[in-house]
């Protein structure tokens, strides 16, 4: 249990229930994606329906369409990330990245008929993990060694935390007798008999990943006036984070303390399945207005974790006769886990003012319950128990997250004959309470435009997205002597800007 308690802190917090509270937030993220229309009008769909993104949120919007039809969309998305003041450094990388937005199948049963019947299938990105960065040779002076060295001084190697036993392993740490020693780290200058250490220190950061939603919608017309819906959602989530922490330039002299860099590298991978449910309507009392509500019943997932760590390590002498100048341990797996996690219902309101065929304005307003968030087991769970998901996990999602969650979207849209000018804002709470934000993530806000034109039975659809959120990613944190939470390396705190083109088709048939 130690060794798991603090592979947790390194992972993800400087708390041992941090870990899951990260992990968890990937299931309830919701960044602007969809198709071009949907997009460029900031998601504002919940009382207009008529479009593939809009099924995911009000299973109604089907119904709303005169035509079958079929569509597909494709984005480009421009990722920054801006830092400053870590380690007195600043600067800003950048992703670029081709993703799948949006395809959706629509299909009016009876056309012809006074009360029509619609069955819909559409497959909407909700959120896009992917990003990589790496920042180099910055100055540190109190490195990783140095911490594993002091967390495990004076104990067995069978009690010191995985990522310490990885760096033994690779002779960063120096035993004896299967003891790590005082000051037992293979580097650093020797000054008055303590040991002095600092490092260039750099960090590679490598993610991937997506979650998606598919719906299979079945909705009804009656009369032109009120819409009403059933959907089945099917989510899914895949999310791999591998990270590299080099730090290099050592402090060196002789054996056992000439160690010159050292890598060390964890991994997190995520898949997790679920299922929900959506009801929604929507409701014209005349014909220039519009009224929708939908409700998502809460998101069952079976999720599977897998988390492994490893250290290599060079030498300017060898730290033992025949082990060779470069040293590595073994791919550690410290755990593979299987366990069911519970996402809040949703409840979306919507209002939507539409003049002829010249001029729509739209909202809606979004509610989530975050304090529903729950973590449990059942009969196909894996290496962790009931007892330990309440004891340890749940009190973190418990006390980080904040209560309810709201999401505020507008979105406006000019027909011009053929061509079709739209312009969107959304604003998306945090998960976490405002407290934890400043080490977890903030709020979303985006604003986006786009353009359409169709010919015909055929829509031809652009939008541009610009949102922007602020994130931190803790490198290392560990514990101290009192056991409380420690800052091992600097937080990256970042503040990600995302630019995202999409394109898209629509043929009515």
């Amino acid at each position: 249990m130690k060794k798991l308690a603090l592979l947790l802190l390194s992972i993800c917090g400087g708390l041992l229930q941090a870990q899951t509270p990260d992990d968890v937030e990937l299931f309830q993220l919701r960044n602007v994606h969809g198709t071009p229309r949907f997009t460029a009008m900031g998601g504002a769909f919940t009382a207009l329906g008529n479009d593939p993104s809009a099924y995911a949120i009000n299973p109604a919007s089907s119904a709303v369409n005169l035509h079958s039809d079929l569509s597909f969309s494709l984005g480009f998305n421009d990722r920054s990330g801006n830092y400053s003041n870590f380690y007195n450094q600043s600067g800003t990388e950048r992703n670029l990245n081709v993703i799948f937005e949006n395809v959706g199948l629509n299909l009016i049963l009876n056309p012809d008929s006074k009360n029509r019947f619609s069955l819909a299938f559409s497959t909407t990105k909700l959120a896009d993990f992917d990003r990589n960065f790496n920042i180099s040779q910055v100055n540190n002076n109190y490195t990783l060694g140095e911490y594993w060295s002091e967390i495990s001084q004076g104990q067995h190697i069978d009690d010191i935390s995985w990522d310490a036993y990885a760096a033994w392993q690779s002779y960063l740490l120096v035993s004896q007798n299967d003891t790590i020693l005082e000051n037992g780290f293979a580097y650093g200058e020797v000054v008055n008999g303590e040991i002095i250490a600092n490092s260039d220190l750099s960090y590679s950061f490598n993610q991937d990943g997506s979650f998606n939603e598919t719906n299979i919608v079945m909705a009804l017309d009656q009369g032109g006036k009120l819409y009403y819906g059933l959907s089945f959602g099917f989510p899914t989530l895949n999310f791999r984070r591998e990270e590299f922490i080099t730090e290099a330039n050592l402090n060196n002299s002789n054996p056992p303390y000439s160690a010159t860099s050292y890598t060390f590298r964890r991994l997190n991978d995520i898949n997790g399945n679920g299922f929900n449910m959506k009801f929604g309507f929507i409701y014209r009392p005349i014909p220039q207005f519009r009224l929708g509500g939908s409700v998502q019943t809460s998101s069952w997932y079976t999720v599977n974790q897998f988390y492994e760590v490893d250290v290599t390590a060079n030498w300017a002498v060898e730290p033992e006769p025949g082990v060779g100048r470069a040293t590595e341990s073994s791919i550690i797996e410290t755990g593979q886990y299987a366990y069911r996690l519970r996402t809040p219902a949703i409840y979306r309101l919507g209002m939507a003012t539409v003049l002829g065929k010249a001029f729509i304005l739209s909202a809606d307003y979004q509610y989530q319950s975050q304090g529903n968030t729950r973590l449990y087991t059942n009969s196909r769970s894996f290496n962790i128990t009931e007892d330990l998901l309440q004891s340890d996990y749940q009190p973190g999602i418990d006390a980080l997250y904040r209560s309810g969650r709201q999401t505020i979207s507008v979105g406006a849209e000019l027909r011009l004959r053929a061509l079709f000018l739209r312009a969107g804002y959304r604003l998306d709470e945090a998960v976490y309470e405002e407290a934890a934000q400043n080490q977890a993530s903030g709020e979303l806000t985006a604003l986006s435009f786009g353009i359409g034109f169709k010919s015909g039975p055929w829509s031809f659809d652009l939008a541009y997205i610009n949102s922007q959120r602020d994130r931190s990613y803790p490198l290392y944190r560990g514990l101290d002597a009192n056991g409380n939470a420690l800052e091992v390396l600097q937080d990256l705190s970042m503040t990600e800007v995302s630019n995202n083109i999409i394109a898209g088709v629509t043929v009515k048939f």
